[in-house]
Order: C-alpha cells, then sequence, then structure tokens
C-alpha cells in the first residue's frame, strides 16, 4: 500500500506541470479573449537600409498582456494611407528578431520573510534566485543586447547588515549570456536574507538611476539611428512597505514614476494573497494592513498585493502574483516577454525619395477578425547613407557626361587645332 501511494505521488507530481500546461491552452481555446487584440502599438522610431525600412510592433491581449503566437496574415501595414504589401520572409515574430537593446534591473527582496517556504514547500529565496537564473538563461538565448543588473535590497535590522541600494550597487550590469551574472546568484544563494522590507526607496534610487538622460547608455540622442534602449525594473517582494508615512511616500514615488514614463516598472508578489490570508486566518475577508496592527496576521506574510500592482499600473507594466516557485519563473518569463517582445516589419519604401516625409500605420487582427490600428508614426527617409533611386542616378551620369563633353573634351578639341595652326605659321 505505502509503495502504491509513493507510486501515486510521484506520477502526481510529474504530470501536474504537464497538465497544467494543457489546461492553459484548452483555456485559450474554450476562451478566445484570451486571443483578442486589445492594444496594437508601434515601439520606438523606424530604422532605415537604403529604401527599406524596418518597424517594431508590441500587440497586447484583453488581459493587457503581450500577444504571442500570431501570424503575418494578421499584421496589415499602411504607409501614407496606402496598403503596402511585404513579404512572409519580412515579418519576423518576437522568437525571431533581434531584441533591442534592454537594460533591466532585478530589485530581489532580501527581508527575513523570504527564509520562509512557499505554498510549494520551497524556500522563497531560492525560488525566487532559481526563476532569476531561468530568466538571465532565456534573456540570453535569445540574443541582441540585454544587460541585466541583480540588486538585494532591505533595511538593516537587528544583528542583519542592510542591503544597499544606490548608484555603485545598481551600475553593475551584466550581459544577460555572461557567466558572471550566474556567479552573482551563487553568492546570493550562499547569503541569508534577514533585513526588513522598504520597497519605495529602492525604486525610487533605481528610478532615479535609469532615467539619468546625461548616461548615453539608457538615452540616446533623438536623431540617433539606433534604436531607444529599453529600461525596465523588476521588483519581487514578499512584503510590504512597513513605514509610518507610507501614504506620502507612495505619492512621492507616483510623481516620480509618472515623470519617467519612458522606464516601465513590473512588479512581482511572492506568497499568500489577501484573500487566501484572510481564509487561512479565518478572517471572513481578505486581510488588509489593519490586521498587521491587530496582530490578525504576521506581518512575515502579508505581501501589499494592491500597491504592487498601482505601481506596476502606472507605468504600464505588469503586475503578477504567486505563492510557488514554478509559477514566479513563469511571471519572470512574461514580464520579458512584455520588455522584449516584439514584432518586427521590414517593407520598401514607395517611392522613396531623400527627405520625404512618410506615415506609416499597421492594424493587427485577432483569431476572430476584431482589428486593432497602432498609432499613426511619422518618419523622413535619411538624406545620406543611402543610394538614389536608379532612374535618379542615370540622369546624374548622363548629365555629369555631358558637362566634360562640352565643358571638357570640346574645348580641349578646339585648343589643340588652335595649337596646331600656330605651329604651322611659324
Amino acid at each position: 500500500m505505502k509503495k502504491n501511494i509513493i507510486a501515486l505521488s510521484t506520477t502526481t507530481a510529474f504530470w501536474t506541470p504537464r497538465l497544467s500546461l494543457s489546461l492553459l491552452l484548452l483555456l485559450t481555446l474554450a476562451c478566445p479573449s484570451l486571443a483578442q487584440v486589445k492594444k496594437t502599438e508601434v515601439i520606438g522610431s523606424p530604422t532605415f537600409k537604403d529604401e527599406k525600412v524596418t518597424i517594431r510592433i508590441k500587440v497586447n491581449n484583453q488581459e493587457d498582456r503581450p500577444l504571442m503566437g500570431l501570424e503575418d496574415t494578421n499584421f496589415k501595414l499602411t504607409v501614407d494611407k496606402k496598403e503596402v504589401k511585404f513579404k512572409p520572409k519580412d515579418w519576423k515574430s518576437p522568437e525571431e528578431s533581434v531584441p533591442p537593446p534592454a537594460w533591466i534591473i532585478v530589485l530581489l527582496d532580501f527581508s527575513g520573510s523570504m527564509n520562509q517556504v512557499d505554498s510549494g514547500g520551497t524556500k522563497k529565496i531560492a525560488g525566487a534566485i532559481n526563476a532569476i537564473r531561468q530568466f538571465t538563461k532565456i534573456s540570453g538565448e535569445r540574443g541582441g543586447n540585454t544587460q541585466i543588473s541583480i540588486v538585494p535590497f532591505g533595511k538593516a535590522g537587528s544583528k542583519c547588515p542592510e542591503s544597499i541600494v544606490n548608484k555603485e550597487t545598481l551600475d553593475k550590469f551584466l550581459a544577460a549570456n555572461d557567466f558572471k551574472l550566474q556567479n552573482n546568484l551563487d553568492y546570493l544563494s550562499s547569503l541569508t536574507p534577514c533585513a526588513s522590507t522598504d520597497l519605495y526607496e529602492p525604486l525610487t534610487t533605481a528610478v532615479r538611476f535609469l532615467a539619468n538622460t546625461k548616461d548615453s547608455r539608457f538615452h540616446l540622442p533623438e536623431n540617433s539611428s539606433q534604436p531607444q534602449p529599453r529600461l525596465s525594473i523588476i521588483l519581487l517582494s514578499d512584503g510590504y512597505h512597513n513605514a509610518v508615512n507610507e501614504a506620502t511616500d507612495f505619492a512621492a514615488l507616483t510623481k516620480l514614476l509618472k515623470k519617467n514614463d519612458k522606464i516601465t516598472v513590473h512588479t512581482l508578489g511572492y506568497g499568500l494573497t489577501p484573500q487566501e490570508l484572510g481564509v487561512k486566518y479565518k478572517l471572513g475577508r481578505p486581510a488588509t494592513r489593519a490586521d498587521l496592527n491587530k496582530r490578525k496576521v504576521p506581518e512575515a506574510e502579508f505581501v501589499d498585493q494592491k500597491r504592487l500592482a498601482e505601481i506596476a499600473k502606472l507605468t504600464g507594466g505588469i503586475a503578477e502574483f504567486s505563492g510557488n516557485a514554478e509559477r514566479i519563473a513563469e511571471n519572470l518569463q512574461l514580464f520579458l516577454n512584455a520588455l522584449l517582445g516584439e514584432y518586427e516589419i521590414t517593407f520598401t519604401q514607395p517611392n522613396a525619395e531623400r527627405g520625404s516625409k512618410h506615415k506609416v500605420q499597421v492594424k493587427v487582427s485577432s483569431q476572430d477578425g476584431e482589428a486593432k490600428e497602432s498609432q499613426i508614426i511619422e518618419y523622413i527617409m535619411p538624406v545620406f547613407g543611402r543610394s538614389l533611386p536608379l532612374g535618379v542616378r542615370l540622369i546624374m551620369v548622363i548629365s555629369v557626361l555631358f558637362i566634360v563633353i562640352i565643358f571638357g573634351i570640346v574645348p580641349f578639341h578646339y585648343w589643340g587645332k588652335h595649337l596646331k595652326a600656330e605651329a604651322q605659321r611659324d
């Protein structure tokens, strides 16, 4: 009997993640809204190579999540109010296109509560670090120039050093495929979190660091031919901002985030939801911050899901929440798709002329036929760096030859005849 129970447990553990994926696929088929287009957006400015123009497009579904798995037939391109056809080979999915440059800061909560186990029995800090490890691995496999900085944060406590977040600790970027990144994660795995949570100060410092317009890594000149880098902060925490003046701190953070709208903040809560805490401690309702003061809910278990969601929404980011390590890893993959998951279309500019102005718009249709149009993007064909049309080049060649013949060969011919006549007189 005991062997049968062990065998059944092993089988269940083996099939659970696979069945979850199958159920997700079935849900997608059963709920078409998950595959419907809610928003289509052209990201950044077009890039040019001769008369070829390349644009990048981000598509979100009804849940404001990146919509993957679309085909080239879902896209319609309009240039100067006329449809422009593009070849299937000139369309690339997010998995095929080279990601744009990206600078990602991962703020990792190093509070003492991260030593607790999650709903799956994994210590939270181990689950978080393993999820980040998978995140960096997938980022490296996608190619491109993705730079990642992993920064632990937490306020000092009794016999506990502070995990400081400043310019020096933030500016430790490494390429996603750099082995030193994995070494850094190994080092963090050897430490024991013991600090208390302070969400707003580390996030404020990270936003101001990326917002430095004098740093050419993060902010290219407006006339640059290179795509503007993607700037993102991932805040992973299992706690809440436990300061007395929390509302004032949040108001200041809100103002800062709205001012720096080129920086996207994704938030990832790790723990039990307020609803789950309410059930666990028999509150008859979701847990709130007030329950901490009344000691109805332990501080170490409360995660401020509401504030984390508000922070992400302010920047157009994604807020996720999970109680086990496997889902945390999946959520980080979702953040990566949101940051780098862009479709790419290259098309030939009709009637391309140097310095000419044009407008481009993309319409993306769902499987049910409903379509969403992007904003209209204006661009100017570069004056230098590409060849002129064939007809213009022929006219220029003929004109040059004509000038050489009329003002070079003909005068030289008559000058030679004149010299010869002068010699015969002498």
